[in-house]
């Protein structure tokens, strides 16, 4: 083996591995394409990718074989497309450079395997038999295989081999509308179209009138001038991460309030939105096309809503609602009817409708765009994710898809008038911004946390990862270690505190020293100071007679407050409605006391509750809505203050400590 065969070995080789990764990590929808073949040397188009049980693209000899003719030679261009130098005679293609060339050797097994991948076109040879010649038809292959969002990119100046998916009897002409690429030339110019011819082995011209075939590559000459990066049909179609090969919808749980059923109003759910833009590259004077989306219902068992809910969307007129279109994507949706030069953007949207199996779902639809004789195709997979659910068959689903500690920024714009008594809420003149921690536990418990400590848990073996743990009882920081490591070697743990908040006092019964006890039992008429409850001590301090702080009152803090409701988009927390954040007489950070005057020793009781709604979710680790807080005992009147909250996860540390 020569150097130069050896380096261009090389190259294949990586080439290769790359395309098994790409098929590996892509699109794992499939469809089913049908080759017809003939005797002799065939052009054909891949609309499929066929792969093992592994992911990996099949070989050319796995996937070119029958057991009713015989294919012992296989051709492929080097490259993402057929870009390779045009040749009008197959068999010269074993002295050329810019292809890859499989021949069956069955006696020493010598061979140069191809992958076979989707949207790229091959030079199939079926050997003729005893009583068969080049052009008769053999017989057909039937095939599987992974399919995506296909974007044709040529190269300009140049030969391509390509091909399209079409059903029916489409023209050139009609293909071709809009392109720029003459398909009629002059007779004394080499044709821009031309097809492969079995029964010669020659290529020839394609007229404007001849049938585009289905699973058949030509040759298409691309000038300079062509716009575009290739040419998939006289519509093109666009949406966000067209790129990607698939319409994903990501992990939701959505971000839209959709009226789902527009007879009843109130029949709401919160959707994934997302738009699909046609525009017709036709120019004046051409056709019309009509743009049907139509989904691929699978083999087996169909789902249908109870999966992945795929809607058609539009606005409710004079209102800033979105309500759901009545399609029957099996039957086909006419998402769009385009004039020449026209452009046209629908909305779509998902609903995350399944609550068992694994957390990823993918449906398969087809853009068919129409043509003078029959219609061109392409593959749009449609994707989502319910992050509450395992990735695979062997991972425990999470209990909580919010599990973690979150970080809020409340910025409050609209406060009570205190000037004007009973005056409604009014915009203020500058913002207010306030910071607060929620942690939410593996069973979607939430609860403030207005001081905690960030650390982790010792490891004796750098191959054991340790796991994240919130300290809020200092107590506890002894048996755990630092996040951060210091210059001087120590690690020491991330601090996590907001001023805006504090929580009341722990005032149960059973932690106050006896001098305290018996004081409360006195005074609430209890016989025996064991027999005390957190009732009488509350009596006890609510009082508002004491103008001293009792000296056995214990400075002890509650750490963690529970809320009531859910996080999430479309949710609400609150702090319940029989404990709100109590600022006693004598707490910490009452607004009354004074800690260096005499008559400032005591102050008024003061009570915080507020409300956060989720209303919208820029990306799945932002969480954004209102904040709504009433503070009572610092006036006379309630003070309501209202503004937005943005919360973001920092870590997804399960437990409190």
């Amino acid at each position: 083996m020569n150097n130069k065969w050896l380096q261009r070995f090389t190259w294949v080789s990586v080439v290769l591995c790359g395309l098994g990764f790409l098929v590996t990590a892509g699109s794992a929808a499939e469809a089913d394409q049908t080759l017809a073949l003939k005797y002799g040397w065939n052009a054909v188009w891949m609309e499929v990718g066929p792969v093992n049980d592994k992911g990996e693209a099949k070989k050319c000899s796995e996937v070119f074989k029958s057991n009713d003719f015989v294919i012992d030679r296989v051709a492929s261009p080097i490259g993402r497309i057929g870009t390779a130098e045009f040749t009008s005679d197959p068999e010269s293609l074993f002295n050329q450079g810019g292809w890859d060339v499989w021949v069956s050797n069955p006696e020493s097994g010598e061979s140069d395997e191809i992958a076979v991948r989707a949207d790229h076109a091959y030079l199939v040879h079926v050997v003729t038999k005893e009583g068969t010649q080049n052009g008769q038809a053999a017989g057909g292959l039937s095939l599987r295989g992974t399919v995506g969002f296909y974007r044709p990119e040529w190269a300009k100046g140049s030969f391509n081999l390509v091909g399209f998916s079409v059903q029916g009897a489409p023209t050139f002409a009609s293909l071709m509308a809009g392109s720029g690429i003459v398909v009629d030339g002059p007779p004394s110019e080499v044709p821009n179209l031309q097809s492969l011819n079995p029964a010669t082995g020659g290529w020839q011209a394609v007229k404007g009138a001849d049938v585009v075939e289905s699973g058949r590559a030509y040759w298409i000459n691309v000038p300079y001038t062509f716009r575009g990066a290739g040419w998939s049909g006289p519509v093109e179609t666009d949406f966000r991460g067209a790129v990607t090969g698939s319409l994903g919808f990501g992990s939701g749980p959505g971000s839209l309030t959709v009226v789902m059923n527009p007879v009843d109003p109130e029949s709401t759910a919160l959707l994934s939105p997302a738009e699909l833009t046609f525009s017709s590259l036709e120019k004046t004077g051409g056709a019309a096309h009509q743009v049907t989306m139509i989904r691929l219902a699978p083999a087996g068992p169909d789902p249908g809503v109870g999966d992945l809910g795929f809607h058609a969307l539009e606005p409710v007129p004079q209102s800033l609602r979105w309500t759901t279109r009545a399609v029957d994507f099996l039957a086909g949706w006419e998402a769009a009817g385009l004039d020449p030069g026209k452009s046209r953007s629908v909305t779509v949207g998902v609903r995350r409708n399944w609550t068992t199996g694994l957390n990823f779902r993918e449906h398969l639809y087809r853009i068919r765009v129409s043509l003078d004789g029959g219609s061109v195709y392409r593959y749009l997979p449609v994707t989502a994710i319910r992050p509450d659910l395992p990735s695979d068959a062997t991972e425990t689903a999470p209990a909580n898809a919010f599990t973690g500690l979150w970080f809020g920024q409340i910025v409050l714009g609209n406060v009570t008038s205190l000037g004007n008594a009973g005056a409604p809420v009014q915009p203020t003149p500058s913002q207010l911004a306030m910071q607060i921690f929620i942690h939410v536990d593996e069973g979607g418990l939430a609860r403030l946390v207005p001081r905690s400590i960030l650390m982790q848990t010792k490891t004796a073996s750098e191959a054991v990862e340790p796991s994240q743990v919130l300290v809020v009882n200092e107590e506890r920081i002894p048996f755990f270690e630092g996040v951060q490591q210091r210059a001087d070697g120590l690690r020491v743990g991330l601090r996590l505190e907001t001023v805006s908040y504090d929580l009341p006092r722990d005032l149960r019964a059973a932690g106050l020293p006896n001098s305290l006890r018996d004081a409360i039992a006195t005074s609430q008429g209890v016989a025996n100071a064991a027999d005390v409850t957190d009732e009488n001590v509350s009596a006890y301090f609510s009082l508002g007679t004491r103008t001293g702080r009792p000296p056995d009152l214990p400075e002890r803090y509650y750490v963690s407050w529970p809320l009531e409701g859910q996080l999430g988009v479309g949710r609400a927390l609150q702090t319940a409605g029989a404990s709100p954040l109590t600022l006693d007489a004598f707490h910490r950070s009452n607004p009354f006391r004074h800690a260096f005057h005499p008559q400032h020793g005591a102050g008024y009781a003061v009570t915080r509750s507020f409300t956060v709604k989720f209303e919208a979710e820029p990306d799945p680790t932002i969480l954004t809505g209102t904040y709504e807080e009433t503070t009572r005992g610092l006036a006379r009147q309630d003070i309501v203050s209202r503004g937005s909250i943005s919360l973001r996860r920092i870590t997804k540390a399960a437990t409190l400590q």
